[in-house]
C-alpha cells in the first residue's frame, strides 16, 4: 500500500489548542521501514491516527493507492483499508481483555477476516513458532500471566495475524528490559514485505534496520531522510528538540576531528569495536 499526505493540517476541536499538525507532505511506499521521532507532544500520535484513518485531517488529504481518505469516509469504506493496516499503540497489553492469551492472539483474525478455525489455528501456530511462543500453553494461561517481553510479543503476532500491508507502532520497546528490545527489534527486522512505521522515543534501538527517518516538531516536519544521510542533520534535529542517535553524535564529532571513517555505523556496539580493532592497529 502507498499511503501520501498531501498537505496534511489537524486541529484538535479543544478551545484554545493549536494546530497539532501543520502542512504535512509525506509518500510512504510498500515495505519502508520508517521511525517517526520527535519531542513529546510534537504531533507523532497525531500522524500515526492520521495514517490509520482513525482521524481525518482538517485540512489536505491523505491517499491509500491514491483513493482519498475523504471519498471512503463519504463512501464508509475505512474500514477496508483499517483491514489493511495494523496498529499497536504504546503498551498495548494493558488493551488486554480475553481469559486465554490464544484468545487474544486469534481475535484480529477471528473478527476482521473470513477464517475458518483449522485456518486460524494453523496460523497461529506460524505465527507462535516465529516469535517462540508456546501455541498450546498460551491456549490455557491468561495473557495477564505472561512476562513483559511475552506480553509485547504477543500484541505483536495478533497484529500480525492477518497479514496486514502496513505495521504502525507507537513506542514498541517502552518498558522492556534490554533482551526484550533485543528480539522485539530482530522480530520487526523480519518482516522484509512489511511497511513498518515506528514512533520512538529512543532511535537507537531501531536506527540499524530501518530506511528512513521523519522527524516531527511542533506540529511540523522538519526531518524526512534516508538513515544514510542522517548525520547530516544533526545541527536540524538539536534544533527541533530531538535527541540524535548518540552513534551518528560521535561519528561526527570523529570527522570534526579530522578522524572521518571509512564507512557508516549505525549501532553504538558495531562502532565501538571498528574503533577497538583500528587501535590495535596503531
Amino acid at each position: 500500500m502507498k499511503i501520501e499526505c498531501r498537505n496534511v493540517s489537524y486541529l484538535y476541536d479543544v478551545p484554545g489548542d493549536g494546530w497539532a499538525l501543520t502542512d504535512i507532505g509525506l509518500t510512504i511506499t510498500q515495505g519502508e521501514k520508517i521511525a517517526v521521532v520527535g519531542p513529546a507532544g510534537s504531533g507523532k500520535t497525531t500522524l500515526i491516527q492520521l495514517l490509520d484513518a482513525l482521524i481525518l485531517p482538517t485540512k489536505g488529504d491523505v491517499l491509500y493507492d491514491g483513493m482519498s481518505v475523504r471519498v471512503l469516509s463519504r463512501s464508509k469504506r475505512l474500514p477496508s483499508i483499517r483491514r489493511r493496516i495494523g496498529v499497536l499503540f504504546q503498551f498495548p497489553e494493558h488493551q488486554f481483555f480475553h481469559e486465554s492469551a490464544y484468545e487474544e492472539l486469534t481475535f484480529a483474525m477471528r473478527n476482521l477476516v473470513s477464517a475458518g478455525s483449522t485456518e486460524i489455528d494453523a496460523r497461529a501456530r506460524s505465527m507462535t513458532d516465529r516469535f517462540q511462543l508456546d501455541m498450546d500453553a498460551l491456549k490455557g494461561m491468561s495473557p495477564f500471566n505472561l512476562s513483559s517481553g511475552e506480553k509485547r510479543k504477543l500484541a505483536l503476532a495478533s497484529a500480525l495475524m492477518t497479514s496486514p500491508e502496513v505495521l504502525i507502532l507507537d513506542e514498541p520497546t517502552a518498558g522492556m528490559d534490554a533482551l526484550g528490545r533485543k528480539e522485539l527489534i530482530h522480530i520487526i527486522s523480519t518482516l522484509k514485505d512489511t511497511t513498518v512505521i515506528l514512533v520512538t522515543h529512543n532511535q537507537e534501538d531501531f536506527l540499524g534496520i530501518v530506511d528512513r527517518v521523519i522527524g516531527i516538531s511542533k506540529g511540523a516536519m522538519v526531518i524526512d531522510a534516508s538513515r544514510d544521510v542522517l548525520i547530516d542533520h544533526l545541527a536540524t534535529m538539536n534544533e527541533a528538540g530531538i535527541t540524535p542517535p548518540l552513534v551518528l553524535t560521535v561519528q561526527h564529532w570523529l570527522k570534526a576531528c579530522g578522524c572521518g571513517l571509512d564507512r557508516k555505523f549505525f549501532d553504538m556496539k558495531d562502532l565501538i569495536g571498528y574503533l577497538s580493532a583500528q587501535a590495535r592497529r596503531t
